[in-house]
């Protein structure tokens, strides 16, 4: 299904109209398959939001009027409150010592929650809610929900297709994914056939699977686009089956992807390698992939690999930005911070790819920046990570990106992750105040956002041992030495 919105109530910005339209929210998010206790928990949290527009957003003796927007999203159902009010005023929060509105929301339920600056258009806040389909518990039988020996692996010359991936497939992708990692995949969505389905019919998501000769999935690989006109997605669950391994079955799902993305004219894909093996990694090697990052500690310590690793890892885990180039990206011109300069152009030049590194004397008299910055933010609460994007720099940008990492330590977000468009000659004025509040190189990302970015990372008390990081080419070592030589700096 594609991204439809259900509603949109424009309201003045008065408490006496909020019960009617709270109610309209518990009871509309309730037919789009929310069941009634989480429809009541997020009646609470849409009035919480709209308070604290109408307390905040207008002068007293304005008339102000907000909007409330109901969407249904592939297996989701997302509820935002906009309003073209005075801008969030993070330093009157701060000084009364009040809590902000992230923190407000976060101490609520949401499985994704977005705090977005739409420039004049105003602000917004999304709160996301994962449609609550059945698991793939509801399609395993009793004996494959026992621990059991692994199975024999098969036969080499046994006969295995390869194709598109079809909505119909959802469940034997589920059940493939439970035999690889039982519950412990750090992507959800694999073990919930319907919301699967939905987003392949989105167009969000493109899928290769590996079929045995009884039309099992025994493998899956996909891309997955922010939006269905994406040029860059990222590429991702990877999932071979125990019993096909040593079959070359990963790299022929990648080459398969990757063809097609090509097809489709995309400019490239990244993913995210992990680092207790070097399987994935040298998968993406073995189609062009490229290291451009590694990022400490991004994946949960639940993620478990059946007949890779023995006992369950106690800590978070690194993984390594790979990007893959396939068709010309725009040239441009990139200005990055001077102390990184020397890494970031080995990144460039390794990858072939069409930019011009600037310095300050290139980018001329520079305009005069607004007083406010924008810095959309994006939680992913299940994963303990959080994303901030910096869509405009602004003379506050230390203070604003302080007051934001603070709420996200103080909700005990693991990991904090700060991007900064690289077009833009603030990402060489801004990079080096902005880690003084903690944070440090981690990499960049080709076309995330109309343009590259680079990623600082930030760790809120997360542990981890360096040596247990696998990395598996020479450049990948030497970026593993650039980022914690970053951090201990």
């Amino acid at each position: 299904m594609q991204e439809q919105e259900v509603a949109r109530i424009k309201l003045a910005a008065r408490t006496e109209f909020l019960p009617a339209a709270i109610a309209f929210v518990r009871d509309a998010s309730a037919t789009l398959g929310l069941p009634k206790s989480d429809a009541g928990r997020l009646e609470l949290v849409v009035e919480e939001a709209c308070m604290n527009v109408i307390e905040h957003a207008f002068e007293p003796d304005e008339q102000g009027f907000f909007d409330i927007v109901i969407i249904r999203k592939p297996g989701q159902v997302m509820v935002a409150v906009e309003d073209s009010g005075l801008p969030f005023d993070f330093r009157k929060i701060d000084s009364e010592k009040e809590p902000g509105l992230g923190t407000i929301l976060m101490k609520a339920f949401a499985d994704e929650i977005h705090f977005l600056n739409l420039g004049r258009g105003g602000k917004r806040v999304e709160l996301i809610k994962n449609l609550p389909y059945k698991d793939v518990d509801a399609y395993l039988t009793e004996d494959e929900k026992k621990e059991s020996p692994p199975a024999a692996p098969a036969k080499e010359d046994i006969e295995i297709t390869l194709r598109l991936m079809k909505p119909d497939d959802a469940v034997s992708l589920a059940r493939c994914v439970y035999r690889c990692y039982g519950y412990t995949y750090s992507n959800g969505d694999v073990y919930f056939p319907d919301r699967m389905k939905e987003l392949l019919e989105s167009g969000l998501l493109i899928s290769h699977i590996a079929l045995n000769p009884e039309g099992e999935v025994i493998g899956h690989s996909a891309i997955r686009k922010d939006y269905p006109q994406a040029m860059v997605a990222e590429r991702g669950q990877a999932v071979v089956d125990p019993r096909y391994r040593g079959h070359g079955l990963l790299n022929n799902l990648l080459s398969a992807v990757m063809k097609n993305a090509k097809r489709l004219g995309m400019y490239g894909t990244y993913s995210e390698g992990v680092t207790i093996h070097t399987f994935s990694q040298k998968a993406a090697l073995a189609i062009g992939g490229k290291e451009t990052g590694i990022l400490l500690g991004f994946t949960p310590a639940s993620m478990f690999f059946k007949k890779i690793q023995e006992g369950e890892r106690e800590q978070r885990q690194a993984i390594v930005l790979m990007y893959t180039r396939l068709n010309d990206e725009p040239q441009r011109d990139v200005y990055p911070p001077f102390h990184h300069e020397g890494i970031i152009r080995r990144i460039y030049e390794l990858n072939n790819y069409k930019r011009t590194v600037k310095g300050a004397a290139d980018a001329g008299e520079q305009p005069e920046l607004p007083p406010a910055s924008q810095v959309d933010v994006s939680i992913q609460s299940d994963a303990s990570r959080a994303f901030m994007h910096v869509a405009q720099f602004g003379d506050d940008l230390v203070e604003l990106v302080k007051f934001r990492l603070r709420e996200l330590c103080l909700r005990r977000i693991d990991c904090i992750y700060l991007d900064l468009p690289l077009s833009n000659p603030g990402a060489q004025r801004f990079c080096a105040n902005l880690e003084m509040l903690g944070f440090f190189f981690g990499g960049i990302i080709p076309e995330l956002y109309d343009g590259d970015v680079l990623r600082l990372q930030y760790l809120n008390n997360v542990d981890f041992d360096p040596g247990k990081i696998e990395v598996a080419s020479d450049f990948g070592k030497e970026m593993l030495s650039y980022v914690l030589k970053a951090r201990a700096a």
